[in-house]
This record gives C-alpha cells, structure tokens and sequence, in this order.
C-alpha cells in the first residue's frame, strides 16, 4: 500500500470519479463520506482547518483508501467533516482497513501530531478495532459513545391491509395540525433539487433557522457565514448528481424546511427548521411526517436517517439506531488518563442533577475566568475576582436617575431608529456572529420581545448596519440589579430606558448617546416622560447620557453589608421635576 498526503481537497474531477467509487463499494455508503462534501468543507473552512488528505493506493495504482482529516492551529488533528457530518470514517474496504488506519497513524507520529479526536465515528465501523490495534505504537487510545442516531427503516413500518401509507404516531394529531395549517390551500412538500431553484430558497432558510434557535435561547450555527458559505458550495456541488433535497412545507407560503439529501436509498434529515409563529401546529413535527410518508412510496428509498441528536420527537418515528463514537489518541500518557478519568468522572456527576448543574456552574465561571486572563491579562482578571469577592462582604453602590423630558433633536448623521422585533434580532445575530457578548445580549432580548414587557429600538445606519440597542418599559416597579429590588416612579407617565447596548466593534462613535436621545423623543411624542439610570461608577455611561441631552435628578445608594442591604435616597418630588404632576409615592 502507498500513501500519498494532500494538504488541501483538490478541485479534481479525476479524483472526485475514484473517490466516489471507492465509496460506493463500502458496506454503508454515506453522502458525507462523498468527494463533493469533503471540497465544500474544505472551501468554506480552509481559513480555520487546515487539510490532511490521506490517499491510500494499491499494488494495481487503484484508489484504495481515504483519510479526509484536518489540524486546527493548535495543532489538533480530527475529522476534516467532524463538525459538519453526521457520520466521518476513514474509508476504506474491510480486507485494507487495518493497514490503512495503520499507516495514516504512523504517518501522523512521525509528523510529531501528539492529539487526535475523532468524533461521529460510527461504532459499526471496523475502524475503532483497526485504531485502538494501530495505537499500540505511540498512542493511547479511548473510545466512548457519543450519539445514537435514530433511524426509521421503512420496511419496517406498520400498514393499514390495503393501504400504502404507513402507520405513523398521532395520525389524528398529524391531520389536525395539517388542515389548521392549509384552511385555504392544501399543505403539500416541495423538493428543490437544483442549483438555481435552491439558491433564492437557502435565503429564508437561513433566516428562519437562526431566529428559530433565537427563540429557543440559542445561536444557530447557520449565523457563522462560514456555515452558510458550506450549505451553498454544497448544493452547487451535490446538485447535479440529484442527492440533495432542500425540501419546503407550504401552502401559499412556506412554514418548515429541511436541508436534507436523498444517497444510496437513504433520505437524510439533516438540518431542519421551522416558522415560529406556527409552533402550536408542530410543523417540524408535520413536516417530518410528510417526509416519510413520501420516502416510503418511492421504491428507491430504504431509510429516513435522522441524525445527530436524541430530540424527542425523533423517537416518536425511529424503530432502530445506529450509535456513533468519540475517539480520542494521544500520545501523552498522562492526556491518556485525564480523558479516560474525565468521561467516568462526567458519569459519576450525571446521577445527580444537582450536583451536575454546580459542576457545570464552577467550570462555567473557571472558562469565564480563563477568558478574562486571556482578553485582559492575568493581573486585570485577578483584579476583578478580588473585587467581586470583596464585594460579596461589604460595598456601596450609587445609581443616578436622569430625566429626558427636555432631550432635543439628535444628531441622526444618516442613521434612524427601527422597532425590534425577531427579524431585526435575525439580522444582529448575523452580523454579529463573533462577538460572544452581543450575542449573549440578542438571546436576552429576544426573551424580552417574546414576553410583550418591553419595547426596543435599534439604531441603524444608512446601509442597514445594527448600531445601538436599548429598551423602554414602565418605570413604577421597574427592578434594578444594582440595587435588588424595584423603585418608584416619580411620575405615573414616567418609563424607563433600560438595557442599552452597543457592540464592541462600533464603541467610540457616539451610538449610545445618539440612540437614547432618539428614544427618548419617540417617548416624549407618545406623551410619555423617559427616564435612564446608570451607576455612578460607569463614568462613560454617565458622560453619554448627559451628551445626550437628560438631566441629572437624584441617586439612590445601596450599602451592603454581609448579605444585609439598605436603601437611602428617594425620587424628587413633583414640584422638583413637574410642578403639575401629581406627588409621588414615597
């Protein structure tokens, strides 16, 4: 055997045409094992993951062997489709899957390669023998499973005598929601399977996915365009052969959506999404249904391969599954042990919740802490740990409340406010999709639109870039952090500019003071008088609400003394701010 490395995934017809054979040969032959899915990883991530294409060939020069791996720049070794595959192999035929595994390892030892981890390795495969054999010489090796992907085998399904379509789980729920959903026009799947017809659908797709997570405290992975760059190199690439299915539930309209590809008798469910607003409808549910009603009429398909993930209603269709495995391969003895450890260790903690969630709470604040020691230096981090710790005995904290009443007009320097609702927090989460913090922001704030609490405005400039966020809501009651607890109005018109935000990348223009101020008129039209606070500490923060036009009214002070707090200061009185008003509660 001869083995040849490639340190990219090359356009090559010619050995798109062997690799692709040799995959046809193999006893369970995947789309993500193909050529075309190993070049669209590579087109979309070359920047982050650095190929190491291993080719195997035999006495007769044929393709014999195929190792699609990849090293990240700490020099870490794994799967080129780790993160984009439900199943990754090193492919090869049974009589030469141990010499190749063999070889792929010695090569990568010889190139001084100390880790390797191999995730979604399927445990049916001969590999993990071939490798925990092949490690003996220089690596440790550890296999733990990792998934078990639900499958249904459409031979399988029960029938009705006389009918064809299957007996799938709440039919009587499916016909409901289906007809709730089509009143007018009968819901129905639509496959796009070319280039041109998927193009201008990947569009709402995209969107839809990523306010979907949104509303589901999450960021959908869909944000990153590195991801997105890979679903379209893969459609352009995939489309010609006909395995791939951009499939569309919809009447007039569309409501769900899967990404999914049909290979080798199989229809794979591999990224599905849905319309929130019609969630009561379960339409991923629906859609799913449709799905293998439609693939169990077609001669051609044996399987519906649902992936990665143990959602529950996954195992509503399922009737068998195939597990995948996590391998690790280092050859520090001592790495060895410290993975074997950490996974019985994980177990262990898994028996009791609570014990899980305050394991998951103090490597949460540890990772919090690393991050710090990296942005801002070990000293800065160690600095603020001992504030924060000092804190919890004894501090005072002094909040500032400043009145808009009398903001002017701001300086809007071609840019305007806009309302905000899920798409403009779809659009946020895009373009912000490295920066963790916003992020984290946009999450909270899509909480806060679904609760109806409060309303927010955007900033946005001239060509649509997301500036500025802050937020609006009845001041009486309303409850700050700084203080632990709620406060009083000094006015029953009065509301409460709260939760600014400006992303890091566009701090130090102005936008915080611009956008308030923008607010804070849009307020005062709708007869209402806005208020904005910020602690005394936050000298910016100050600096910016007084440029932008509020006037500083009074502060409340929190001292905090072993867990005991007390309050002193109060809201001025009516004649201090409007002498017409009502006076206030005390």
């Amino acid at each position: 055997m001869r083995l040849s490395l490639l340190r990219l995934i090359p356009d090559d017809a010619e050995l798109g045409g062997q690799w692709n054979a040799l995959i046809q040969r193999l006893p369970q032959p995947q789309v993500f094992y193909t050529y075309q899915w190993a070049l669209a990883v590579h087109r979309a991530y070359y920047k982050t993951l650095h190929a190491l294409l291993y080719l195997a060939y035999d006495e007769q020069n044929s393709l014999c062997g195929i190792a699609a791996l990849a090293s990240d720049s700490e020099g870490e070794v794994s799967f080129l489709c780790a993160t984009t595959g439900d199943y990754c192999d090193f492919l090869s035929l049974p009589e030469h899957k141990r010499e190749f595994v063999s070889a792929v390892l010695e090569q990568l030892r010889r190139q001084g390669v100390e880790r390797i981890t191999l995730t979604n390795l399927p445990a049916d495969s001969g590999t993990i023998e071939a490798l925990e054999r092949a490690a003996r010489n220089g690596y440790g090796c550890f296999a733990r499973p990792a998934y078990e992907c639900a499958q249904v085998v459409l031979e399988r399904l029960e029938r009705h005598p006389g009918e064809n379509q299957p007996m799938l789980p709440r039919k009587k729920m499916l016909r409901r929601f289906l007809n709730a959903m089509g009143r007018e026009t009968p819901v129905r799947l639509d496959h796009a399977r070319t280039w041109d017809a998927i193009e201008p659908i990947l569009v709402e797709f995209t969107r839809a996915h990523i306010a979907r997570f949104l509303l589901t405290g999450r960021i959908s992975n869909m944000a990153r365009p590195e991801r997105r760059v890979f679903l379209q190199e893969l459609a352009k690439l995939l489309s010609p052969s006909g395995s791939i299915a951009l499939t569309r539930m919809m009447t007039d309209r569309a409501f769900a959506w899967n990404y999914g590809f049909q290979f080798q008798g199989t229809w794979f469910w591999y990224q599905p999404t849905f319309d929130s607003d019609l969630e009561k409808y379960s339409p991923g549910f629906c859609l799913l249904a449709k799905l293998i009603e439609e693939a169990s009429e077609d001669p051609a398909m044996k399987m519906v391969d649902l992936g990665l993930g143990a959602e529950e209603y996954k195992e509503r269709f399922a009737n068998q599954t195939r597990q995948t495995m996590y391998v690790t391969l280092r050859t520090s003895g001592v790495q060895h042990i410290r993975e074997v450890l950490r996974y019985h260790a994980a177990n262990v903690v898994k028996v009791s919740p609570r014990l899980e969630a305050a394991v998951r709470a103090g490597a949460k604040r540890l990772g919090e802490f690393r991050t710090n020691v990296q942005t801002r230096g070990a000293a800065s981090a160690l600095a603020g740990l001992l504030k924060r710790c000092g804190a919890a005995l004894g501090s005072k904290t002094e909040v500032i409340f400043f009145d808009g009443g009398s903001v002017s007009a701001a300086n809007t320097r071609d840019a305007r406010l806009q309302p905000i609702d899920l798409p403009l927090l779809t659009s946020a989460v895009m373009q912000y999709f490295d920066d963790p913090p916003t992020l984290n922001y946009l999450v909270r704030s899509t909480v806060r639109l679904k609760q109806g609490t409060a309303q927010g405005f955007a900033l946005v400039d001239a060509g649509g870039d997301l500036l500025h966020f802050a937020w609006v809501t009845e001041f009486d009651g309303f409850f700050l952090s700084e203080l632990n607890e709620g406060v009083e109005a000094p006015s029953p018109d009065a509301v409460m500019l709260f939760d600014c935000w400006t992303p890091a990348s566009v701090r130090g223009n102005g936008h915080y003071a611009q956008a308030i101020s923008l607010v804070a008129k849009r307020m005062i039209e709708k007869g209402e008088k806005p208020w904005i606070f910020s602690a005394a500490s936050n000298i910016a923060s100050v600096r910016g609400i007084e440029k932008a036009g509020f006037q500083r009214r009074y502060s409340l002070v929190r001292r905090r003394i072993l867990g005991w707090q007390t309050i002193s200061g109060a809201p001025p009185r009516p004649s201090v701010v409007h002498a017409q008003e009502a006076p206030a509660r005390v």
